[in-house]
């Protein structure tokens, strides 16, 4: 097990502690991981593959100039045209790699273009080494070194790509008569540097893998209540500005609920802190079970307080969900004999939205804590939902930004 997860607490319903604390063996999260662990490690490798491909660009550029100037079109067309679409795929990468939508682009381009690269580059350094010019086979092997250490294409392109490279340079070298413990010695050096570049790369890999899921939970701890295990305000602000705008263009609703625990005071003042630490953490146990989609999210709001925000939710489904999450908490049975119902209950206030230029995430909060403030008026241990009354609303909260 990752050194990190002895030193980090543990954190409910994570994704990185939970693949940390499988140690896996293989190269491979599940898919929603695996996709932000590709746009973590093409950021991280961005400056490589911008370097790697422009110094192969310019050194293709150099031979090309020099098979067109230098050898006054002496040599083969096959050559020139082998070269050129060398060139071509080396000058897609590098576009690839300074394109705005690098994180898209550069996965399929890089890797298309490593399999045009070890096809040809093979071929022509084949033909290379038959005319005399055994020295360019090192290029190969560099060639080999870098799919792995430098282009950034995922490790089992970069397997296939060298299973390309060694097949079709072994195969080349046979078809033009090379004397075969020549093909047999230079083909195998070539599988042989592929192999142990390609372990070597899969324990650097399976690090880099463990150092994406360390980062992701030690951030995701920053985003953490430590006491409950749900998000925290700041986490909350931040999620609920995203879902906001993302609402907006979508034209969906929203729903904000903000969650009190009844006569939490008095449940201290009689059981100690502990006691009250203990009630919070089963609570947020509850609440934390029905903000499970991608766009929902639970957190502590600050003392005994917790929130929710659903994304596109139902009128009827929200307060159903609101009634689960009443009905579930005073089914815990936590003692409070200075509570009328003499178990431990909570107020929802329920605000359902639908964003607009005019209005704000902050104005959606103050909507829920209105109808918070109603239903603990109205005797605690309910639901209350604000729907339409932010258009009377004479806070300002609700203002045009």
């Amino acid at each position: 097990m990752s050194h990190v997860v002895g030193r980090i607490p543990h954190i409910p319903g994570s994704r990185y502690g939970a693949e940390l604390a499988r140690d896996p063996r293989g190269m491979r999260f599940p898919p929603d991981l695996e996709a932000e662990y590709h746009r973590f490690y093409l950021a991280e490798r961005r400056s490589h593959v911008r370097v790697f491909n422009i110094i192969m660009s310019v050194l293709v550029g150099v031979a090309l100039l020099a098979s067109l100037l230098v050898d006054r079109f002496q040599g083969e067309i096959g050559q020139h045209l082998r070269i050129v679409v060398i060139e071509l795929a080396y000058l897609s990468t590098v576009w690839a790699a300074y394109s705005r939508h690098f994180e898209r682009v550069y996965l399929p381009t890089g890797t298309s273009a490593a399999m045009v690269i070890a096809f040809f580059g093979a071929m022509e350094v084949a033909y290379r080494v038959r005319d005399g010019s055994g020295e360019l086979f090192a290029l190969l092997t560099a060639y080999s070194i870098g799919l792995y250490f430098l282009s950034a294409i995922l490790y089992k392109r970069a397997i296939q790509a060298n299973l390309i490279m060694v097949g079709t340079f072994g195969v080349t070298l046979a078809l033009l008569h090379v004397p075969p413990a020549k093909v047999a010695y230079l083909t195998l050096i070539l599988a042989v540097t592929a192999a142990i570049t390609g372990v070597a790369f899969r324990y650097q890999g399976i690090r880099f893998r463990r150092t994406f899921l360390e980062k992701g939970l030690i951030a995701e701890m920053a985003a953490r209540d430590g006491l409950t295990g749900l998000k925290n305000r700041r986490a909350f602000d931040e999620h609920l500005t995203r879902i906001w705008q993302q609402a907006l263009r979508d034209r969906r609703p929203l729903i904000v609920m903000l969650i009190d625990v009844d006569h939490f005071k008095k449940f201290n003042d009689r059981y100690g802190h502990q006691a009250g630490d203990d009630a919070l953490q089963r609570i947020a146990g509850v609440v934390d079970g029905f903000a499970k989609r991608p766009l929902d999210l639970a957190a502590r709001y600050g003392g005994e307080e917790l929130a929710v925000l659903l994304f596109d939710v139902p009128r009827e489904h929200g307060l159903r969900i609101a009634e689960q999450i009443r009905a579930a908490v005073q089914s815990l049975q936590i003692e409070h004999l200075d509570a009328a119902s003499r178990n431990v209950t909570i107020s929802i206030g329920l605000a359902i939205v639908r964003p607009t230029l005019e209005r704000s995430p902050d104005g959606a909060v103050q909507l829920a804590d209105e109808a918070l403030y109603a239903a603990k008026r109205d005797g605690r241990n309910r639901v209350m939902v604000f729907e339409s009354e932010y258009d009377t609303l004479s806070t300002g909260t609700f203002r045009t930004q």
